[in-house]
């Protein structure tokens, strides 16, 4: 059901009251819940109760930015590697009520406080903190040992406990389940899983999965833990050896793979540009080396952000995200939202081998995927390069055939003569006659022109256009024995 924004603002109240369970609209409430959204302007909100069910009200255009809350100064927004089982989980808050940890760093209270994504929480120097809105800082430890991973049954009766820093008021929580079974394992790094640099290259990547999947083999192990490692194994290799899943890993990590395997993840715009090669390329072929400036996303500042070469490194662009608000008792809103990245990027000159194909022509394009701007998130756009061919000195391509022009002398063009021509390749054409030339006679040299687009073994044809260089002056005995030629 839709409504126009704020035009439809009775009916808007009715169908919330109606959806909430209200013998009669709550204008207060109703109220207060669109104020703290922003009152106009073309909002598109999407509505889900508690049972799942979604609504959508307002159209238009405009996209609501939410000021985030900050974290105070000194208290760090990261969650380290070894608090990923943190993620995903729920826990009894001082006996109270449940509270859950999501993987995207935010937290979730049955309070007013953590409407509007005001609570969040990170995991970092052996403490979990949670900023939960005006309430301020809470500080916790877990009492015992940090699990190894993420296992439901041996988290039972695991507690955390610590205090409100605003006035030392003690805090507890206990575990309860996991109710995101996919947010622990979204943080595994699928490099160190095959022991890959970050910068290992499609050859390294295949080399080394050969090698350990004939090692953890279940038909030589069979022994659980084997297989446990050879899946793990062969999803990392499943990963980093489709193109578009690889970037989308180390520019947004597992998280955004599995958006992109349901069809949520959007591709960056191509970008076109003009490719300058010499007739000699589209004749011979070969690799030609082109270079682009673009931005990168630095995934070793997002594993160690303390590298030396990530100095050098600024903030990504700012993303767009979907995200659920929690608007009142078992309602929550899916919005859009304009965010600050956490990932780091970089400038670089990539380096491209055009390979240009025999025959090829002007105004023919080639396409490199995914050599545009990185942005997290997202399939970067295709490099498009038109080529765009020199002036050659001598030869000039029509078609299929190359067309040039030479000068004989008067006296050649009478008596004959023979020029011997280095082609494109390198072999030597010999051309000429033994009758007289014309001036801006055309002879026809065939097969040596152009190689076919479709056939490179066969050729076109080379046209030679002569031009009869006549002396400037004659001597009166020059002129005597012409003449005489002619009268005999």
């Amino acid at each position: 059901m839709a409504f126009s924004w704020p035009h439809a603002w009775p009916q808007a109240v009715l169908v919330l009251a109606a959806l909430l369970g209200s013998p009669r609209p709550t204008a207060a409430f109703i109220e207060e819940i669109f104020q703290q959204f922003g009152g106009g302007g073309g909002q598109q909100f999407h509505f889900q109760m508690g049972d799942g069910n979604v609504f959508e009200m307002g159209g238009g255009g405009g996209r609501q930015k939410v000021k985030p809350i900050k974290w105070p100064k000194g208290v760090s927004d990261k969650i380290t590697k070894k608090y990923s089982w943190l993620k995903g989980t729920e826990w009894n808050w001082n006996n109270w009520r449940n509270v859950k940890f999501q993987k995207d760093g935010s937290f979730e209270a049955p309070t007013s406080d953590c409407q509007r994504d005001q609570c969040k929480w990170s995991a970092n120097k052996g403490k979990v903190f949670i900023l939960w809105g005006q309430a301020g800082v809470h500080e916790l430890e877990v009492v015992g040992e940090l699990p190894a991973e993420q296992d439901q049954k041996k988290m039972q009766g695991m507690s955390m406990r610590g205090r409100r820093t605003s006035d030392g008021e003690s805090c507890n929580a206990v575990f309860q389940r996991v109710f995101d079974h996919e947010a622990a394992a979204l943080d595994k790094d699928l490099y160190e899983i095959l022991g890959l640099q970050d910068d290992a290259d499609e050859a390294d990547i295949k080399k080394v999965y050969r090698k350990l999947s004939i090692k953890y083999h279940p038909d030589k192990n069979p022994d659980e833990e084997s297989k446990r490692k050879f899946a793990e194994i062969r999803d990392a290799y499943e990963v980093l050896n489709d193109p578009d899943k690889k970037i989308l890993y180390d520019t947004g990590g597992l998280e955004v793979v599995k958006k992109a395997e349901k069809g949520e993840i959007e591709k960056g715009e191509d970008s076109r540009t003009n490719l300058a090669v010499k007739l000699e390329e589209l004749y011979n072929g070969g690799a030609h080396k082109a270079r682009v400036q673009r931005r990168i996303v630095c995934r070793g500042c997002r594993v160690k952000p303390d590298s030396p070469k990530c100095q050098g490194c600024q903030r990504c662009p700012d993303e767009i995200r979907m995200v659920n608000r929690q608007v009142g008792p078992g309602m929550f809103m899916q919005q859009q939202e304009q965010v600050q990245s956490k990932e780091k990027c970089k400038q670089e000159t990539a380096e491209i081998d055009a390979q240009i194909e025999k025959g090829m022509r002007e105004g023919e394009s080639l396409t490199f995927p995914r050599m545009t701007d990185q942005r997290p998130g997202m399939i970067p756009g295709s490099v498009i390069m038109t080529l765009k061919v020199a002036k050659h000195s001598v030869f000039e391509r029509r078609g299929d055939d190359l067309h040039m022009n030479t000068q004989v002398s008067l006296r050649e063009a009478l008596l004959g003569w023979t020029k011997s021509i280095k082609h494109m390749d390198g072999h030597t054409l010999e051309i000429g006659t033994e009758s007289v030339t014309r001036p801006f006679q055309v002879l026809k040299v065939q097969g040596e022109g152009m190689p076919l687009r479709d056939d490179p073994a066969s050729f076109g044809d080379l046209y030679v256009k002569v031009e009869v260089i006549f002396p400037k002056t004659m001597t009166s005995s020059q002129q005597e024995k012409i003449s005489s030629i002619f009268e005999s």
